[in-house]
């Protein structure tokens, strides 16, 4: 073998060894990990993981506004802004929203799963077939615990820049709103309206955000409420007599159901300074009782406190 047969054979192998040594970014992807710490422990995480199921809503949507594909969701509840993954063949059914099918979850090898605090009781089983975080949010730190899932998200699926843009947009939203709220001496009361009973929403509840956060001021300063509301009569919303009344109509997620305007601004409620200026206004179910804890339920809920300031 002669001097530039022995040079060209040196340079291939020593090409090869700095290949060994020097992985490909498609190879960096499939080995790295990521350890998030969440609600119910600590999980090692893919990076970028390419078949992902998610069962929380919310999650879902900051997913869907990022641009990250979906593998697999619980198909039986599913708000009409994120319609799209039901109706796509491609995204796996994989249980109900409440109950994950854990069988067909096996079978389909996901590389994450994303649940919430709803689903708490099934994450063993689910980290047993897959890496499982949760994300769900916490009510008496609603904005801080979006936030913190869009950084979770961020350092999982390695686009850092794209979270800490929205996180930083809906800052501003949340700032800009703030003025507007603060600026005008407006009583609300938030209320739940389901087969003719009353929940109020205060602080503490599902909703506390509209008054931590945003600084809406509720018609009854005493009354914080517990997380899931407190049901509350007309007579008390006639008493209380708020400014301005928001009002979300579970029964509207339902199939075939028939507004009744009527039943709902009952003669008591007519009293108020909210019906007779008319400030009552109606909040979309499928964002406030469905869904909610994503990018794009919490600029509707900003837009949707507003117009009662306007």
């Amino acid at each position: 073998m002669n001097r530039k047969n022995i040079t060209t054979l040196c340079t291939a192998v020593l090409l090869a060894l700095s290949g060994c040594n020097n992985p490909s970014e498609e190879q960096k992807n499939i080995t790295a990990l990521v350890t998030m710490m969440h609600e119910l422990g600590q999980t090692e995480v893919p990076s970028r993981p390419k078949k992902v199921f998610v069962y929380d809503m919310g999650t879902l949507e900051s997913l869907q506004e990022l641009g990250i594909p979906i593998a697999g969701i619980p198909k039986d509840f599913v708000p009409p802004h994120l319609l799209k993954y039901k109706d796509d063949l491609e995204v796996a059914d994989v249980g109900s929203i409440l109950q994950p099918d854990l069988e067909k979850v096996s079978s389909l090898n996901p590389d994450l799963i994303i649940i919430s605090a709803l689903h708490a009781n099934d994450y063993k089983q689910l980290s047993s077939i897959a890496p499982t975080v949760s994300l769900g949010v916490d009510n008496n730190n609603y904005k801080q615990s979006v936030f913190n899932n869009l950084n979770q998200i961020g350092e999982i699926f390695d686009i850092k820049e794209k979270t800490d843009q929205k996180i930083s947009t809906l800052e501003k939203e949340i700032e800009n709103a703030t003025k507007i709220i603060t600026a005008q001496q407006k009583k609300i009361m938030i209320l739940l309206y389901n087969a003719g009973t009353y929940s109020a929403f205060g602080s503490k509840s599902r909703y506390g955000f509209v008054f931590t956060e945003l600084k809406s001021e509720p018609a009854d300063e005493n009354k914080e409420t517990d997380i899931h509301g407190t049901v509350v009569s007309s007579e008390y919303i006639s008493k209380v007599n708020p400014d301005v009344l928001y009002i979300i109509d579970r029964n509207a997620i339902m199939p075939n159901y028939k507004f009744n305007k009527n039943e709902i601004e009952n003669v008591l409620v007519k009293q108020t300074n909210a019906y007779k200026n008319r400030d009552i206004y109606y909040l979309d179910p499928n964002i406030w009782y469905l869904s909610g804890g994503g990018i794009f339920s919490m600029k509707h809920m900003i837009d949707d406190i507003l117009q009662g300031y306007k």
